[in-house]
């Protein structure tokens, strides 16, 4: 009997927690939300991935030589060192500037993506306001992002000696961009059951006696 409340009561926090979620994320499904998103989303990832700033990827590509382990699927402990070694001095000013650029990029393409799924799945799924709580996929995506972020700090703060975010910042670089591409493949069967339900609703409208749909009438 006992387990039988407890579980019961398990459920109903669940539930709890999954009406709470899909709620905030349908504060997020409006188009109007979604085109202030995507307008800051474009105009950041334009300058942090597109041009020559201090604190743009370019830049310290440029500086470098390589790509920061932030852009890699992921790193080992000595590819993080050997990049820090190979930066030298300027190379690592410029990594640091990008890492405080990049402790604002995680939130502001998690809001888009989330958005971006949250308005697919308001639109696709009309019937089950609750599957819109999967839009908060991309959060998890932008925490992995932060503890990347962590990792990354640690290791210039541990320079020139083997730092312990040298080591797990591979590991975050690798469950981020995982999260990250499973939170796109949530957008794409969004876009693609929004697309059928449109095709199915198109379709299913009524015609009149000469085959034409009421919006096709001039």
């Amino acid at each position: 009997m006992h387990t039988l409340i407890a579980s019961d009561r398990t459920s109903t926090e669940r539930g709890s927690a999954i009406g709470l979620v899909a709620g905030a994320m349908a504060r997020m499904s409006s188009l109007r939300f979604w085109g202030a998103g995507a307008l800051v989303y474009g105009g950041f990832a334009a300058v942090f991935f597109g041009s020559g700033v201090g604190f743009a990827i370019p830049h310290v590509q440029k500086v470098c030589g390589q790509a920061p382990p932030d852009m890699r699927f992921t790193s080992t402990a000595a590819g993080v060192h050997e990049f820090l070694d190979v930066c030298g001095p300027a190379g690592r000013e410029a990594y640091r500037a990008l890492q405080i650029a990049d402790l604002f990029y995680p939130l502001v393409f998690a809001v888009f993506l989330a958005s971006s799924l949250a308005v697919a799945l308001r639109l696709a799924v009309p019937s089950r306001p609750r599957l819109v709580a999967l839009a908060a996929v991309p959060f998890l995506a932008s925490a992995f992002d932060y503890s990347e972020n962590a990792c990354a700090w640690l290791a210039l703060a541990a320079w020139p000696r083997p730092g312990v975010g040298d080591g797990l910042l591979g590991v975050f670089s690798a469950t981020k961009t995982a999260t990250s591409w499973g939170a796109g493949a949530l957008l794409l069967l969004a876009l693609g059951a929004l697309t059928v339900t449109r095709c199915r609703a198109w379709v299913a409208a009524p015609r009149d006696q000469d085959g034409h749909r009421p919006d096709e009438q001039l």
